[in-house]
């Protein structure tokens, strides 16, 4: 899912104002964004892109025609995202960067962000580290782009480079779940085993029963050669959240050291 920072700030919503009634989706409700605050008509938008993909991009074409400014470009792009038009909602957030003259460079930064880890869900590797490192120039105070732009490089193998990234991250966030979990894995790969489990220590302290982290804890035993110890963590996985891309991942592993799963 896409993470969807808030970009209602005075300086782009301005814009908004004095726009026409739009009609949502086959069962023509009708909407007076006309008569909402602007605040308000920019959360309308999102909120019905969320309900109805279609319908929300529709209202926010209209909105847009109707001066809605960058507010409607960010929901036409939203729309676009959750109707599984990846590659054309990745773009037009890149470019909604460039079209938000008064915005802050955190405003902008947020925006590029959200563009990055489009590309990284493509797996546009080079184009998503392009876009989160112009975030971060922008803003570097944010640890989920450097989380992203770690996670880009992870999946690029240039695991040191991606630890420096969630390192950044932590450094912001003290205890980011995400940020141990993604350098305890990379660590591992680099064979610093003993910083992995460090990291996956300081979560589990925490959150006892997290998915991932036992996932990655399951690896840990497992490449040490504790296979039973790897099998009774990744069970707990998947009693723990059945239905997760933490169970496939423990599934994955339990087959590697061949348990059958039903």
């Amino acid at each position: 899912m896409l993470r969807r920072p808030s970009i209602l700030v005075a300086s782009l919503v301005t814009a908004l104002l004095g726009f026409t009634v739009v009609t949502f989706g086959p069962a023509q409700a009708q909407i007076r964004l006309s008569e909402l605050p602007p605040t308000e008509a920019y959360r309308t938008c999102i909120l019905e892109t969320q309900k109805n993909a279609e319908a929300g991009f529709e209202a926010a074409i209209a909105w847009r025609d109707e001066g809605g400014g960058p507010p409607a470009l960010h929901c036409i792009a939203l729309a676009l995202f959750d109707m599984g038009q990846l590659d054309e909602a990745a773009k037009r957030l890149e470019e909604l960067a460039d079209k938000m003259p008064e915005a802050s460079d955190t405003e902008r930064a947020s925006v590029l962000g959200q563009a990055g880890r489009v590309w990284l869900q493509l797996r546009e590797l080079d184009r998503a580290h392009t876009v989160l490192s112009k975030s971060l120039s922008l803003d570097d105070n944010d640890p989920e782009l450097w989380i992203d732009r770690g996670e880009v490089l992870a999946r690029s193998r240039e695991f040191w480079d991606a630890i420096d990234d969630f390192s950044a991250a932590l450094d912001r966030a003290p205890g980011h779940v995400d940020a141990l979990i993604f350098r305890a894995a990379a660590y591992r790969l680099l064979d610093a085993d003993d910083l992995a489990r460090d990291d996956i220590d300081r979560v589990l302290d925490v959150v006892p029963e997290h998915p991932n982290a036992l996932v990655e804890l399951g690896a840990l035993y497992a490449k040490s050669g504790a296979l039973e110890d790897a099998r009774a963590v990744w069970v707990q996985v998947l009693s723990l959240a059945p239905d997760s891309s933490a169970a496939q991942a423990a599934r994955n592993g339990l087959e590697q050291i061949d348990v059958k799963v039903e």
